[in-house]
């Protein structure tokens, strides 16, 4: 009987990552396309807990933080202080001690 049909295969199987995206929420009520980032509370490589202030965000209505979402470390910065960044689009990716960013 070969592997195959056994469910199993020669291909090394690679660990999975998980990274969350830390991305411009819709705001609530407010219609808004694009948000400014006023500031980072924290740097790359930061400890994160779920609700730690990450960054601040500014609309032409309202500056507000946004929260992390879940416990991990700030891997990436991708949106730079007073880059204005489309609803949806990526501010940061967190993860885990050891994980490294994946190339999307």
């Amino acid at each position: 009987m070969k592997d195959g049909a056994l469910g199993r295969s020669s291909i090394p199987i690679q660990e999975a990552i998980i990274v969350t995206i830390l991305r411009v929420p819709k705001s609530g009520g407010i219609p808004t396309t694009r948000a400014r980032v006023v500031r980072w509370f924290k740097k790359e490589g930061s400890k994160l807990k779920q609700g730690d202030p990450v960054v601040e965000l500014e609309t032409d209505k309202v500056n507000y933080e946004l929260d992390s979402p879940v416990a991990g470390l700030l891997l990436k910065r991708v949106a730079a202080v007073d880059a204005e960044v489309p609803v949806g689009d990526p501010l940061g990716y967190i993860g885990q001690l050891g994980e490294t960013l994946p190339k999307f």
